[in-house]
């Protein structure tokens, strides 16, 4: 995505997912589909994802240019929050009513709308580099090229670990959920479809409500701890929830205030509250990934943030599955949430570009005009910028009264 056309590339993806989706639908409505048929079409989808969503991520700050990156990711976290919370809801009706096919059908035609909209494109002056670089074939280099720009910016890393401390956290949803609501809370499904909702609308909430406020914010490196601290005390409640005493006298409190199932109801408090840290979180790490990066390696870095940050999921959600295991849901909730929280106070405790983290969009130097090298504002080894790599974004200067 960094060596081509991005918009072309974004073509041939949307194209190709279209024809996937296409195809499992005419394979249901035959009848003709058998379970080997996913698993083929689940990896040449997973394949051809891999190469979208960095492309879409580099896309956006090509349309916008550097000074608008971060509100553009919000427009898009945005859209993502309402298609999750819609796009099921609109998939049971088309499947209740006209069959699992039309559902399949009408995903494949939401490729095409994104293809019509990508003719429709049209850049801004500031926006328009990354592509001319990416035609003229300056975006190449290797991953490794990429990696190095990360790890001689001690403030470009920081926006990796963030994501990747949510996700431990995030974890825990997915895959502890729905034994904390069966065996521990003893309800039924419903009950879980309720507590998981609640929490995809503190997302949206957060989203639409939030998120919009704090994109000036300066000191994002204390915003994002704050956050995922607040998300470890989210998890911490929901373990104080599960005590026995707790359940009782919730049950008692609820009855006599006539609330129906105050248990859950009280889950969901928790579960909603939770929602505030992953669009704030993901959108700024995302955006300012984005600002930082020079226009013809803006895809690569988008690419080593979605393989860090989702390419660990399988495994953290094994190791938070097995300690649910031996130790129960509710332990493991809280020790999920202790230890996101324990790593992040390390981080604001020995990393001083965490603390001192002031990103001021208008500082951007023309990549075209390479800067002197930037050193690791937290003490680190200074690193000398590649010879092919624009300046970085610069970091405004801290007393050390703040250090």
């Amino acid at each position: 995505a960094d060596r081509i056309d991005r918009r072309k590339l974004l073509y041939g993806t949307q194209l190709i997912l279209a024809g996937l989706a296409a195809t499992l639908a005419i394979l249901v409505q035959t009848g003709l589909i058998q379970l080997w048929h996913l698993y083929v079409l689940a990896v040449v989808t997973g394949i051809v994802t891999a190469l979208d969503g960095p492309a879409l991520q580099a896309f956006a700050a090509d349309l916008t240019g550097p000074t608008l990156i971060r509100q553009a990711v919000s427009l898009n976290m945005m859209g993502f929050q309402v298609s999750r919370m819609v796009g099921p809801s609109v998939a049971g009706l088309l499947v209740g009513f006209y069959g699992s096919a039309t559902a399949f059908w009408v995903n494949a035609a939401s490729f095409l709308a994104v293809v019509l909209a990508l003719l429709r494109v049209r850049f801004t002056n500031e926006g328009a580099s990354g592509q001319r670089g990416a035609r003229s074939g300056a975006g190449g280099g290797t991953t490794m090229d990429a990696v190095r720009h990360i790890l001689g910016n001690a403030n470009l890393v920081n926006f990796y670990i963030y994501p990747l401390l949510y996700m431990f956290g995030a974890a825990s949803t997915m895959t502890l959920y729905p034994v904390y609501v069966g065996d521990v809370l003893h309800r039924d499904a419903r009950a879980l479809g309720t507590i998981v909702g609640a929490w995809g609308a503190g997302n949206l909430a957060t989203s639409f409500l939030v998120l919009p406020l704090v994109q000036n914010v300066r000191r994002t490196g204390l915003l994002s701890a704050g956050l995922l601290i607040w998300f470890g005390a989210m998890l911490a409640l929901l373990w104080v929830i599960s005590l026995p005493p707790v359940m009782a006298s919730i049950e008692a409190s609820g009855a006599a205030l006539g609330l129906p199932d105050p248990v859950v109801l009280a889950a969901c408090v928790a579960t909603f509250l939770s929602g505030a840290t992953g669009p704030i979180v993901l959108s700024m790490a995302s955006g300012l990934q984005q600002m930082m990066a020079p226009p013809t390696m803006r895809a690569r870095l988008a690419a080593i943030g979605t393989t860090i940050t989702f390419g660990t999921q399988p495994f953290v959600n094994l190791a938070v599955g097995y300690t649910g295991e031996i130790f129960g849901a509710p332990t493991a909730l809280l020790a999920n949430g202790v230890f996101v929280s324990v790593l992040v106070l390390l981080l604001v405790t020995f990393r001083r570009s965490v603390r001192a983290e002031v990103i001021r969009p208008h500082t951007m130097v023309n990549p075209s005009q390479p800067g002197p090298a930037t050193g690791a504002p937290d003490g680190g080894d200074r690193t000398p910028a590649p010879a092919h790599a624009p300046a970085r974004a610069e970091v405004a200067p801290v007393s050390s009264a703040h250090a």
